[in-house]
Parts: C-alpha cells; structure tokens; sequence
C-alpha cells in the first residue's frame, strides 16, 4: 500500500487519539497510496484525490476516475469511490467484436453526453461522505493535513462532514515520512545514481562556448538518456542550478560564457516516481586558484567533521555544530548557515522537515535519509557545493553517492 508502514500509521493515530486520517496534498496523496494523483493535482485543492484512513487499519480513497485502476491495483480490497472530469475516458476491453463505433457505443450505454468543466465539487463532495461511511468514521476525529489544504476547502470539508473534529496532522505526517521505507531508500538511490550521471555528462566537454543554461539543458538530456537506457519508467524531472563563473544569483550574466579559472557548481536534483533527490558537486574550468582550493579545503573539512556525526544516537544540532566548528577552524571564523542539510522525500521540492540546524535537538535514527551539505556563495569567486544523500544505518551511516567531493579540474 502506497510507501507508506500501515503499522506505523495506525500506532500514530493511536498516540494522538485519532480516530482516521484524511489525506488530502498531491505528495501526501501519492505517499499513501501509491500513485500519483495527476491531473486532478495540478490544481491543488483539497478532496478531488484523497486517502482515508482508520485507527482500525482500514484504508479508502476518493479519486479521479482516470487513475481509479490504478489505484485499485496497488491498494486490493481497499474500497475507492470515482468521480469524473473532464477528460472523455472509455474502456473497451470487456466489449466483444465489431466495429469500433458499436463497440464505443455499448461501453458507454447509459453514460450522459456532459462532463464537468474540471473536475465537480459536488460529486467529489458525495464521495468522501461514501468513503467516511465505509469506515466509520462519521462524527470522529479525524486528521488533517492542514498546512497544505485551503482555507476554502477545509469549510466545505466541515460542512460535508457535520460532528467530526478537525485536527492537524501535517506534524503526524511528517513524522511518518522522516523514516524511510526500503521502496522509498531504493528510489532514492536510484535518482542518485542518475543525478551522478547528469552531472557528469553536463561538464564533459565544457569548454569557453559553454553558458550556464547549456550545462542545465545537458543534465537533463543526459538523465533521460540513461533512464531510457536503464529503463527506468519513473523519472518525472530532472534539474539543476547552476553557478558558473564568479558571480551569484541575479548578478550573473546569463549571456556570459565559461572562462579559465570559473568555479563550475551544480545543485541538482531528479525525482523518480515523487521521490527527489539533492545533491551537489563543485568543479573549476581549467585549474583553480590558491582561493578556490583553501576555501574548499575548509568547507570539506567541515564535511567530514558533520559526516564523523552522522551516527544514530547524534542529534541534528550536533552535525551541525561540527560542521561550523571545523569550518571556522580552517580558517573561516565567519562561516555561518541556518542549517546544513534536511530530509529528503517527495515534497514539492524534495526539501523535508527536519533541517540540520542549530535549533533541532531530534536524535538521528535508522531509515532517515538527509541531504547533507556544506555549501559557500562567495561573490567575487562563486559558489560552491558538496552535497551527498545519506542513509541512517543501523551502526552508521551509508552515502549514496560516488562522484569525489574535492575540486575537480574540467576542459583545459
């Protein structure tokens, strides 16, 4: 079911003294159930594709009728309740032979001829009540992810639902999704291996042509490439920023090519069926200077100082100080981030709730995976980058990634 551990689902309801729980954000919706909740997401309101579950381990979904199959497949036994959209979907495989137009015709005897517009608010309405029903949970309390679902859509939810207490449960959530399951681990670290890939590919062959919208467009030429090459049928997207040259941000010039001694940095990600990775790599065109290397000296000083940490049993805060403290001792006395990594997963940007920061007290444990960091944007020298996705083992800790994190020299 989904990517989600039943059997911590029903323990965290339990803790809270819930009764279900309504899942309504895109990414939440494909956490729990499996599939993505696409078209019906894109407009991201609340109810249109939703999961339900009980404290009794009973599981129910409301969906577009588009991905009901799909879903039915990947949940059995578990009731789903359609609605339609606007889309015109018909299903011919139980009809018998003939011509085309007569079998169209007997798979949509007694279908009306109008759609809605998008998808109706009033039939998805009827089918969360239907789904609320099979479990029983009409008057309960029920919760919610309300850091995602619109202010709008939360008042029609209470009205579709008289007697039921409304309790957040972005928090609960968050907390399911911090410990990995093996599926999820596995994504991940298929997704890093072709990040790896992309940027590899990307630098090869850089030369005082190359501008930084180039360098973008090659990563994710060559990540696709190798998916097809790999068959890997679940890459959705893949992306990365780029700093090239000296300049950061807004003050870079989009028009300005690579040029002897730039710092070449990548902060790239792909996402694999949701699932995102973050990593980054820091090369230099031609050889770097004396500045660019003991910059990097100290910032991969600070890296191996917070990976020595990453230890289940350690708080995030504590990686996080070692990192500073290292940093600072190799002579940046200044160096100052809010944080110096996060989980990873399947929100909208792959950056997950906890950060590694000075304030996050919370113990590392086993089946966290975080995209570690120690990064520097220097203007006047550039940015630099080196990011690795890292697992929490159960005696350590494991990196999925190979690319060496020192500078490496590129073109010539």
């Amino acid at each position: 079911m989904g990517y989600v551990d039943l059997g911590r689902v029903q323990l965290a309801l339990a803790q809270h003294n819930l009764d279900g729980l309504l899942v309504l954000s895109p990414e939440n919706f494909e956490y729990f159930s499996g599939v993505s909740g696409f078209p019906v997401t894109m407009w991201r309101r609340a109810g249109p594709a939703s999961a339900l579950f009980a404290a009794t381990g009973e599981v129910a979904f409301v969906v577009p009728e588009t991905i009901e199959e799909s879903v039915r497949n990947a949940n059995p036994g578990a009731p789903v309740f359609s609605h339609p959209l606007w889309i015109e979907t018909i299903d011919i495989r139980q009809t018998g032979a003939g011509a085309i137009e007569e079998r169209v015709a007997q798979a949509t005897t007694g279908r009306t001829h109008e759609r809605p517009e998008t998808y109706d608010p009033t039939l998805v309405g009827r089918a969360l009540q239907a789904a609320v029903g099979a479990l029983v949970l009409a008057g309960k309390r029920i919760g919610l992810d309300l850091e995602f679902a619109p202010a709008a859509d939360v008042e029609q939810l209470r009205a579709l639902l008289p007697g039921a207490e409304f309790v957040n449960s972005s928090p609960l959530i968050r907390e399911l999704r911090l410990i990995k399951t093996p599926v999820e681990i596995d994504l991940l670290r298929r997704g890093v291996r072709l990040t790896e890939h992309g940027i590899t590919a990307a630098v090869a062959g850089i030369d005082e042509r190359t501008l930084a919208h180039e360098l973008r467009s090659r990563f994710s030429e060559a990540c696709f490439a190798q998916a097809r090459k790999e068959r890997e049928p679940g890459l959705r997207q893949a992306r990365t920023g780029i700093h090239l040259g000296p300049a950061l941000w807004a003050a870079t010039d989009p028009a300005r090519p690579a040029q002897q001694g730039d710092l070449v940095q990548f902060d790239s990600f792909v996402e694999i069926n949701g699932y995102k990775t973050d990593m980054g790599r820091t090369f230099t065109f031609g050889p770097a200077t004396d500045a660019q290397r003991r910059i990097q000296d100290a910032l991969l000083a600070g890296f191996r100082a917070g990976l020595a940490t990453l230890q289940p049993g350690r708080r995030f805060c504590d990686v996080f100080f070692a990192v500073h403290e290292a940093v600072r001792a190799a002579g940046f006395p200044s160096y100052a981030r809010g944080h110096v990594g996060h989980s990873i997963g399947s929100d909208v940007d792959g950056e997950e709730w906890p950060w590694i920061s000075a304030t996050e007290t919370r113990v590392l444990e086993p089946g966290m995976v975080l995209a570690f960091e120690a990064p520097y944007y220097i203007n006047g020298i550039g940015g630099f980058q080196n990011e690795d996705d890292i697992l929490i083992t159960e005696s350590g800790h494991e990196s999925f990634n190979t690319l060496p994190l020192e500078l490496v020299e590129v073109g010539g």
